[in-house]
């Protein structure tokens, strides 16, 4: 039985979930597989991490980049490829398929069952060396991950954010970082990164995603053999985030050589799952930091000249609202006063309505273009996924069409702030 998820066909294919649309506006189509487990710790994270850049230097039968590369040839430009990132408390696999439909080209080539099939040879059949990662290659990544990490600090904004989550969500799985630590790359082996591969595909929550010139019948026949590769499952459902209740605001400060200090607040929303609370959530944070016409860059920067920059942005799938500002250090607790006193404001209503107006076009605009290409549908789909959101895009801007100044103050009750940190100019502790 087939039914509807945000816009897309909707069956489950040996248990995993396959959403899908025919769109023949398109000469190609897109198919994104995406697999999700709790973050655990942070040697599970580093582990994890380290699998996109190892996956793509060869599996079984294609085995270096050169082979990789040639049998992307002979799908006509295939891409394919790896990636992974943090999804609230979830670390999410996303593998992906690009390809010009066969029925475009000489003699109709079967673009989507070959691509396919590559596809999890990649995922399924690495090249290994008995059951590890070849170690040349292991370390080579590793290495090259290490000094990514190590040089994270140069970007100065950057660091202040990551570090401000790490130290609000202290004892959360959130607070460890997208790369795991330094420590666990240091002490991870090359096995590690394929114990978690086979974990992943083993125990992790998957999900499909394709979008369009296919053949509807064709691309679940395609997605069942793809499915029948992977090992057998045992599925550990994600759960929802941790709650952490209302506390007073802690604060840190850190010092290391640089002229424009960062300050970064960290402010929570009560749990939600309702798409009309995130609605007026969203509202919310555009008029406070989204822009050159929000509260904060007018207030902070144009009129009191406290900042050099100022911005605010959310994490639905964390429930975290970020404001970031560049200023210098004498200046930070005046800019949390006055953004307290914006954050005040708007709870309360006190906003023009040209304010909302803005802040409904910035929505609409992105909502707008989801349309405009294979990879932006599927993306806003796998996103309201993993959010349960099930609500298309046109459904969606009927809602912004819809939202009042009501639904932003109510949305916005029990915003509370939990942290303050502050990157200034200094000697680093030792």
């Amino acid at each position: 039985m087939t039914e509807r998820f945000a816009g897309f066909s909707l069956r489950s294919v040996r248990g995993v979930p396959v959403l899908f649309d025919e769109d023949r506006r398109f000469k190609t189509l897109r198919l994104v597989v995406l697999v999700r487990r709790p973050l655990g710790s942070a040697e599970d994270v580093a582990a994890r991490s380290l699998l996109p850049a190892l996956l793509v230097h060869g599996t079984r039968r294609d085995v270096d980049r050169p082979a990789i590369a040639r049998r992307m040839e002979l799908l006509y430009g295939a891409a394919l490829g790896p990636s992974i990132g943090k999804h609230g408390e979830a670390q999410v696999l996303r593998a992906s398929l690009d390809v010009v439909a066969g029925e475009f080209l000489p003699g109709r080539p079967p673009q989507l069952e070959d691509g396919l099939a590559f596809l999890a040879e990649l995922l399924v059949e690495p090249r290994l060396a008995g059951e590890a990662f070849p170690a040349a290659v292991f370390e080579r990544e590793r290495r090259q991950a290490l000094d990514a990490v190590r040089t994270r600090v140069d970007d100065r904004g950057s660091h202040a954010r990551d570090e401000a989550l790490r130290l609000a969500c202290a004892g959360e799985p959130h607070a460890i970082p997208d790369y795991g630590s330094e420590a666990a790359l240091l002490a991870m082996d090359a096995a590690a990164p394929e114990r978690a591969r086979r974990d992943l595909l083993a125990r992790g929550e998957a999900f499909v995603v394709a979008c369009g010139a296919f053949d509807s019948e064709r691309l679940l026949a395609a997605v069942d053999s793809f499915l029948a590769r992977l090992p057998e499952r045992r599925v550990e459902p994600v759960g929802p985030p941790v709650p952490v209740a209302p506390r007073a605001p802690r604060r840190h400060v850190d010092r290391v050589p640089l002229q424009q200090s960062k300050f970064v607040l960290v402010l929570r929303f009560p749990p939600s799952d309702d798409p009309t609370i995130w609605i007026g959530r969203r509202l919310f944070v555009a008029m406070l930091g989204g822009g050159p016409q929000s509260r904060l860059f007018l207030q902070l920067r144009e009129k009191r000249s406290l900042a050099y920059y100022a911005s605010a942005g959310v994490d639905r799938a964390k429930g975290l609202l970020l404001v970031q500002v560049g200023c210098d250090e004498e200046r930070a607790a005046q800019v949390e006063e006055e953004t307290q006193r914006q954050l005040a404001e708007l709870g309360r209503g006190a906003f023009e309505p040209a304010e909302l107006e803005v802040a409904r076009a910035q929505m609409l605009h992105a909502l707008d273009t989801v349309g405009d290409a294979v990879a932006s549908r599927c993306q806003f789909v796998a996103e309201n996924w993993l959010l349960r959101a099930d609500r298309t895009p046109q459904a969606l801007r009927a809602a912004y069409l819809a939202a009042d100044r009501e639904l932003v103050m109510s949305s916005a009750a029990g915003l509370w702030q939990d942290f303050a940190y502050l990157l200034a100019p200094g000697t680093p502790r030792p």
